[in-house]
């Protein structure tokens, strides 16, 4: 200070601060995960979620930690209740001190936690319309806590916190109309993913059990470990702290149903879910590759795993929400330089698979061909099915039908199909041939090969694997009238 300078106190308005803080960024989902977040830290083994679309939609969220006594609690009510430049325990996910009350606030508009260590229960309560009214600090402690809705759940010890006046879902004194299913069910999964670990009771974490609404939860591997056809790569020690390891997950024709394709694709399908996947012991952010890459569809399979410790989250600038961060120098060079090879796997899958469907042994409907630095795609004029009808047609219908081949090849809709492809693979599906159509082709198919000269066992093996045979193996082996696989 100088003689010409003076210090001003300048008090943020309460009134004001705390409307704003409730547009910090979270979501629902990342919410929910934050407070979860908190019984981790408290060593909880058990942490329930109840969301009661009742008259007043409520959400609890209650754990068997160990608790708080009066003064814990009424610190932790405190907004920046911790320091962040403070080295934390191994177990505590949380840095800044806001988690519980940003991401409450976020959602609900009055915040009620509920603790008892040892037999002693304590409570405060957050309401954000008596601080705006009031334009003060001024928190709710309750003399007896036996009322407040679900305290009856915390054990002997352990925390609820109760979610209430939830406007940000409901509306305005619940006016809004919500789809509770939905949110509870993405709930569900966003959950089974972000704790995958501790729902697995992976390495040296404890195991916890998350229930929402009574439904226990199954961990969500993102990298699909237990799948034998995943591919990966050793894991490597990219800087202290930091470890990295490549996954390539499996095509769609390694998993036993489309159901469970689905689920490793995860909410938002395999190719936005492509790219890093940021833990440290939780998943804090995926499906990004920091700006190094973009997301095409042939590496929507690679998925890339980095570790941290929980103390870097000031290096990586993780924010409060723990749904951001930003790539050190040292690991953004060394996931830069690799960028190449991470998405090769990934690549050979798809063009393995190509290679396969348009060998010429196969006869398929379509040849894929180099011209030049081209690849040109044309109807298979030697397909057994289109050979044979061409050769019935006699020469002058033969030169037609000719033609409206060249002119299916010619306006082919690529443009539209990469479009397609590059926004949602699973979304694109081709027409399905009939049961008669497909009884028909195998018999067309088997029958032209059988005149050529080729053995029933080898015909039997081709369209094995060609379509649109290789899909309904048993429709096709009955079309063909009960011809016998040699085993």
């Amino acid at each position: 200070m100088t003689d010409s300078t003076e210090e001003v106190r300048l008090d943020p308005e309460p009134g004001i601060l705390i409307e704003s803080l409730r547009d910090i960024g979270y979501s629902f989902n990342s919410a929910l995960a934050d407070i979860i977040d908190n019984s981790i830290s408290a060593n909880a083994t058990e942490v329930i979620v109840l969301a009661l679309p009742i008259e007043h939609f409520m959400i609890g969220i209650i754990d068997n930690g160990e608790g708080l006594c009066r003064e814990e609690l009424k610190q932790s009510m405190r907004l920046g209740s911790s320091d962040p430049r403070q080295e934390r325990a191994l177990n505590d996910l949380g840095r800044f001190g806001l988690g519980l009350k940003t991401a409450s606030f976020s959602q609900c508009r009055r915040l009620t936690v509920a603790s008892r260590r040892n037999g002693q229960l304590s409570a405060f309560t957050w309401d954000l319309d008596l601080v705006v009214s009031t334009n003060s600090w001024h928190v709710i402690e309750y003399s007896d806590a036996t009322d407040i809705p679900l305290v009856d759940q915390i054990g002997e010890n352990g925390t609820l916190v109760l979610w209430e006046n939830l406007d940000r879902l409901t509306g305005a004194k619940c006016s809004g109309k919500t789809d509770y299913d939905r949110i509870i069910s993405e709930a569900q999964d966003y959950l089974s993913l972000v704790f995958h670990r501790y729902l697995a009771g992976e390495h040296d974490l404890t195991r916890i059990s998350i229930k929402v609404n009574n439904q226990t939860l199954d961990p969500i591997d993102p990298f699909n470990t237990s799948n034998k056809a995943t591919q990966s790569s050793p894991t490597e020690v990219i800087c202290p702290g930091v470890t990295m390891q490549v996954f390539t997950l499996p095509h769609r024709s390694n998993y036993s149903s489309a159901q469970e394709y689905e689920k490793y694709g995860l909410q938002e399908g395999y190719l936005r879910s492509q790219g890093v996947y940021l833990r440290a012991k939780r998943l804090i952010l995926y499906g990004t590759w920091f700006g190094l890459a973009r997301k095409t569809a042939l590496t929507q399979l690679s998925r890339v795993k980095i570790d941290i410790g929980v103390n870097q989250d000031e290096l990586w600038k993780i924010d409060v929400k723990k749904v951001s961060a930003q790539m050190p120098e040292a690991v953004r060079t060394r996931v830069k330089a690799l960028i190449a090879t991470i998405g090769a796997p990934s690549r050979k899958v798809y063009r393995h698979r190509g290679t396969v469907l348009t060998s010429p042994e196969l006869f398929p409907t379509w040849n894929s061909n180099r011209e030049g630095d081209k690849t040109v795609y044309t109807i298979n004029r030697d397909n057994p099915i289109i050979k044979n009808f061409r050769e019935s047609l006699g020469d002058g219908n033969a030169r037609s039908f000719d033609m409206v081949l060249g002119v299916i090849e010619s306006a082919f809709p690529r443009e539209a199909l990469f479009y397609d492809l590059s926004v949602n693979e699973e979304s694109v599906a081709f027409k399905s041939i009939g049961d008669d159509e497909l009884a028909e082709a195998a018999r067309t198919f088997f029958g032209s090969l059988k005149q050529q000269g080729h053995d029933e066992d080898v015909i039997l093996s081709i369209m094995k694997s060609a379509d649109p045979f290789r899909n309904r193996w048993a429709d096709t082996l009955e079309a063909l009238g009960g011809i016998k696989e040699t085993q």
